[in-house]
């Protein structure tokens, strides 16, 4: 049996949680303004695991796919949704757009050439793209960063 990757919608507090996670592959719905009721009603249609900094929203018995973060620092909060969900963070990094969080798909570097700076159109040869919000994404020095980033943070979590 394949378990299917977890889902989740991130409370208005949680918007760079939410950016973080998508960066590592995961579908994750943000919108910045959202009623508790709307977001438990769309969790609840959509099997998606409410991550939020609510508690009260936590103790509501609708809620009841929720998990409460416990941190205001994003690297705290993704570390603990990191190890509470066992979320393989290497496998999918950089698989979806993290405006929109539609996952992304190779496209030919001569469809865009005249869209991309000439200086990336002639250093890069893979490219990626959002084909809901039409964002072109490639392999640069801010994946480097990223990584980094991401190995400063999970440093003492093992996988």
């Amino acid at each position: 049996m394949i378990l299917e990757p977890v889902k989740f919608i991130a409370d208005a507090m949680l918007g760079r949680l939410a950016r973080w996670l998508r960066i590592l592959g995961y579908d994750v719905v943000y919108e910045s303004v959202i009623s508790d009721d709307d977001l438990i009603a769309r969790a609840l249609k959509e099997s998606r695991v409410i991550l939020t900094m609510d508690r009260n929203l936590v103790e509501r018995k609708s809620a009841k796919n929720s998990f409460f973060i416990e941190s205001s620092d994003y690297k705290e909060q993704l570390r603990q949704v990191i190890i509470r969900y066992n979320i393989d963070y290497k496998s999918k990094i950089f698989t979806r757009c993290i405006l929109c969080n539609e996952q992304i798909d190779t496209i030919e570097k001569e469809r865009i050439k005249n869209i991309l700076p000439q200086y990336v159109y002639m250093n890069h040869d893979k490219f990626y793209n959002c084909r809901r919000c039409s964002r072109i994404y490639w392999p640069g020095t801010h994946r480097i960063k990223i990584i980094s980033k991401l190995n400063e943070i999970l440093k003492d979590v093992n996988r």
